[in-house]
């Protein structure tokens, strides 16, 4: 068989570029740490690390998401504990101004530290997360939630929409609260209905909050259930040099007794169907010895003092109060202490609604970061499931594309070897040309 020279050169030219090539390969797999350079390595392989390098992006996302979410959502906490903690200190200073020690002068006085608490909690409800967004202004995040009309009047300028961040493939989860919800949907009294003294009250009585004894009863009560308790004084038949006080529950809407349906006015002069003690209960249902037919609303209160004749004290339902409306109120009351044993039972009202409202409000605030709070486990619980993705992605890619060192060095040594065998037998095979011999 006759083999030509050129057939020689060509053979064993293709076999070093081969050699070559093969060692540049393992070259840049050795300098790059992968074994898979291009697609037409392992095409299989290449398409799972191109699907699951995108999955590890998103989930890299999620968890930059979920940092950003818990971030804003921690500096909302922190200022509602700040808020928290304002509410605190007016309710002590409520409770101070009640002592009958001070005058009109340390009542002012209190008033100017609560002009100071005001304006901090304005400044608190408008909190931005330092970037300009706003925390209390629900989906407006660009938009300042409260502006001020006057004092313990502000408006709300945001909605009722929360932000949403993706956190992972099923769940958006809310970063903003809404300002209105947090800060001025407050029920007054005690969450169900509120009592009130009357400003034209001459007496001493000094009304409690009341309790629901059955919030059914009181639902299917007549509406709008606006009731009022109203006093009689009268002399005592028994003895003239004392009084017996007596009182009336009364349908304001229809101006009818609810006691004995007894038309309102009464004549003059004429004591009303119960009679008043001190602190007693004051049921709003028919009680033993009544004529009338059988009704109960569910609710009761208390007055303490003693009320003058025409006093009365209203009974409806809880309405929403804002808290910034609850500081002016208190700031109004203190300002206007009233004067005698009447204006100190005034003002004695003033401030319980005060007080039962800040309480309201307080617990509140503590709703809205009860609900904070939860976001912030589950931001915190699906973060740390985004980072387990994370680790089993990086695990996976590194079981495709990751190069075995050990192999590689060694296939690198041993194809080096056969590059240098190559090289020298085709030098030799050069010298198989019949011009040597010529």
């Amino acid at each position: 068989m006759r083999i030509a020279t050129t057939t020689l050169f060509n053979i064993g030219s293709v076999n070093l570029q081969r050699h070559i090539a093969d060692q540049a390969k393992l070259q840049n797999q050795l300098s790059t740490g992968r074994k898979i350079l291009t697609p037409a390595d392992d095409p299989i392989a290449s398409a799972r690390i191109l699907d699951i390098t995108q999955a590890k992006s998103i989930q890299e996302q999620y968890s930059t998401n979920s940092t950003a979410a818990d971030s804003f959502m921690r500096l909302s906490d922190s200022t509602l504990d700040q808020v928290m903690n304002l509410i605190q200190n007016v309710q002590e200073l409520a409770v101070s101004a009640g002592n009958p020690a001070l005058g009109p002068a340390e009542k002012k006085m209190k008033d100017a530290e609560l002009q100071g608490r005001y304006q901090e909690l304005l400044g608190l409800v408008n909190t931005t997360d330092g970037q300009g967004n706003y925390l209390f202004s629900g989906y407006k995040g660009d938009v300042r939630p409260f502006t001020e009309t006057t004092f313990g009047q502000v408006v709300y300028n945001g909605d009722d929409g929360q932000r949403l961040v993706q956190i992972s493939d099923g769940r958006q989860i809310p970063i903003s609260e809404s300002g209105a919800d947090a800060f001025q949907r407050i029920k007054n009294g005690n969450g169900t209905f509120v009592t009130a003294y009357t400003a034209t009250n001459t007496g001493t009585g000094i009304v409690s909050p009341g309790e629901v004894l059955n919030s059914t009863a009181w639902a299917n009560a007549p509406a709008p259930r606006d009731f009022k308790v109203a006093f009689q004084v009268l002399p005592d038949p028994l003895d003239p040099n004392k009084t017996v006080t007596t009182y009336d529950l009364i349908n304001s809407t229809t101006n009818t007794s609810l006691i004995d349906g007894a038309t309102i006015p009464r004549a003059a002069g004429t004591a009303f169907p119960r009679t008043y003690t001190e602190g007693g209960d004051i049921i709003f249902a028919k009680q033993t010895g009544e004529t009338a037919a059988a009704w109960d609303f569910g609710v009761k209160l208390s007055v303490k003092g003693a009320p003058a004749a025409g006093d009365q004290f209203t009974v409806k339902p809880s309405s929403n109060v804002d808290l910034f409306a609850t500081l002016g109120a208190l700031s109004s009351a203190l300002n206007n202490p009233g004067s005698g044993s009447t204006g100190g039972a005034a003002f004695q009202n003033q401030l319980n609604t005060a007080l039962s409202d800040l309480s309201n409000a307080l617990g509140n605030v503590l709703t809205v970061r009860s609900y904070l709070g939860a976001r912030m486990k589950e931001t915190e619980s699906v973060n740390d499931t985004t980072e387990d993705l994370k680790l089993q992605h990086a695990k996976t890619l590194s079981g495709l594309q990751d190069l075995d060192y050990a192999a590689a060095i060694s296939e690198f040594a041993q194809n080096q070897m056969v590059l240098d065998a190559a090289r020298k037998s085709f030098a030799q095979v050069q010298e198989l040309s019949l011009f040597k011999y010529i």
